[in-house]
């Protein structure tokens, strides 16, 4: 059973007991991400995060490391849109010590100025990193470019002048900002003591205070159109975006079934046609990429610069072709129980069950029971999969981004649209 309790000082906690496991995930959730960072300061939160492992007023950055994974656990964070997340997994009875540890790291870190010129040479690298890896520019630029002139349209990473730029000053400010507890969601799974784990978050935070700060939220424009690079890579790697809706949407759910037909694993149509078909590509996938305000259905896939007219307007018809027709009782059964089979295999994580109730609590101010998921993917009707499709699907609205090879002719994919 899933339980919440919320502290006076505006943290949430959602913990979910499993006592036939031998360990537990800890999850600090911050509402601090891209989303709220200024055009002087892209990178900051993933700043941030890299900064709150390089030690703190009681802890060096080696001993949060070794606190850890000399007791047979792991640490780790991962910075994303609209938020940051610090989690770790370890031995039960090592839970209350990662919790500690945790949120010495929120709390107490040192941000020590020769620690931040270290970390800034880290993420410089990193960029470089991500901008010599095609898959994952290609996705960051369609992204740059669907949402242009947002903040969730940046890299998360930030780029070589605004990181290379980032005070101590400023990663203070948007620490205590941000970093406060009514943005923080602390999500556990596993095997725990309850009663000891609510105590010592309550002990650990009896100081810290919200600041009662409303989070301003831009709207969020589309740009569609036709984007093309040139970079020194042997394949064309294409990036396609398409409306969805938003994370708080209902029909979050039906979107997840399009994916799952479209583009989800090698049953999918995509892969079918694509792939398995013609041999035009080797990966052929969609992702959904939901947030408060907003949403985004994207298909990606690299090939042959010779095949990649054919493949751009493989995917463009199938778009055309999946919204026009009704999509059948079988496809959507199928499509349900691969669905509802992702969701239960995930819960045999305790990470998984984390990350779940984490973000539900975090984005939406609820958690969810397996059954209530269930039936809400039970009641998807093909009603829902084609009035959504036909929102999704049109082209005026679709964004194409395109990575080719510096020998590449690309004109004739400028007016694929």
């Amino acid at each position: 059973m899933i339980k919440k309790e919320k502290l006076n000082n505006g943290i949430t906690i959602v913990h979910e007991y499993l006592p036939d496991v031998h360990s537990a995930t800890i999850m600090i959730l911050v509402k601090a991400g891209p989303h709220l960072e200024e055009k002087t300061t892209i990178g900051i939160s993933h700043f941030i995060e890299h900064m709150l492992f390089k030690g703190t007023k009681t802890r060096s950055a080696k001993e949060i490391a070794f606190g850890i994974e000399y007791k047979g656990g792991s640490l780790n964070a991962f910075t994303e849109k609209e938020a940051t997340c610090f989690y770790t997994k370890v031995l039960t009875e090592e839970s209350t010590n990662a919790l500690e540890i945790l949120l010495d790291m929120i709390l107490f870190s040192n941000f020590d100025d020769n620690d931040i010129e270290v970390e800034r040479k880290v993420i410089l690298e990193e960029i470089k990193m991500y901008e010599d890896c095609p898959e994952e520019l290609v996705q960051d630029l369609l992204i740059n470019n669907y949402w242009k002139n947002h903040p969730l349209g940046e890299f998360i990473t930030g780029y070589n002048e605004t990181v290379s730029n980032i005070s101590k000053q400023d990663i203070l400010n948007f620490m205590n900002s941000y970093y406060t507890p009514d943005n923080i969601v602390i999500s556990i799974c596993g095997n725990y003591n309850e009663k000891q784990t609510i105590d010592n978050v309550k002990k650990l935070t009896q100081n810290w205070s919200s600041k009662g700060l409303k989070e301003i939220t831009k709207q969020v424009e589309i740009h569609p159109g036709i984007h093309i690079y040139k970079k020194d890579i042997e394949q064309t790697h294409i990036g396609l975006a398409a409306r969805a809706v938003p994370l708080v949407d209902e029909r979050r759910y039906a979107l997840a079934i399009i994916d799952i037909c479209l583009g989800d694993g090698m049953s999918s149509i995509l892969f079918q046609e694509i792939r398995e078909k013609r041999g035009l590509a080797y990966s052929i996938d969609t992702f959904e990429s939901l947030h408060k305000n907003t949403g985004m259905f994207s298909i990606f896939s690299a090939c042959d610069h010779n095949n990649a007219k054919e493949v751009l307007d493989l995917i463009i018809n199938i778009l055309d072709d999946f919204k026009s027709r009704d999509i059948s009782a079988e496809e959507l059964i199928n499509a349900k129980m691969q669905l509802r089979g992702n969701l239960l295999i995930g819960l045999e994580s305790t990470k998984y069950r984390a990350s779940k109730n984490g973000r539900a609590q975090l984005y939406l101010d609820k958690t969810f029971t397996t059954e209530e998921i269930c039936q809400s993917i039970e009641a998807i009707t093909v009603e829902d999969i084609n009035e959504l499709c036909k929102y999704m699907f049109d082209k005026k609205y679709y964004g194409i981004t395109i990575l080719a090879p510096e020998y590449a002719n690309t004109k004739i994919l400028e007016d694929i649209l």
